[in-house]
């Protein structure tokens, strides 16, 4: 799976730099030399908000996640991307919508 770095803030987390380590099944949060938490991937729900920016829940918590690495990110923790959005998700509807016009 692999390591990926970004910022993550939340309600009562400040913005701060970490590295998210996905392996083994498990979703480990860390922060320089100190481990902030690892739960079972399983337990992680994570759904892609725009083209670089991933809500990830933990538990009872909502994190906001800005990785480095987007696409490999949203690959390993197995992202959702809600598309019932009427404006489309990333404007994928409008350039659907303007092909199918032409």
């Amino acid at each position: 799976m692999g390591t990926y770095t970004g910022r993550l803030q939340g309600e009562d987390l400040e913005p701060s730099t970490v590295s998210i380590d996905i392996s083994d099944g498990r979703f480990r949060v860390a922060a320089g030399r100190s481990q902030l938490g690892s739960w079972p991937l399983a337990d992680i729900r994570a759904e892609r908000k725009s083209i670089f920016r991933f809500d990830l829940v933990i538990g009872s918590e909502v994190f906001e996640f800005t990785p480095d690495d987007p696409n490999g990110f949203s690959d390993a923790v197995g992202a959702v991307i809600d598309l019932r959005e009427t404006k489309g998700r990333f404007g994928l509807k409008a350039r659907i919508e303007a092909v199918t016009k032409s």
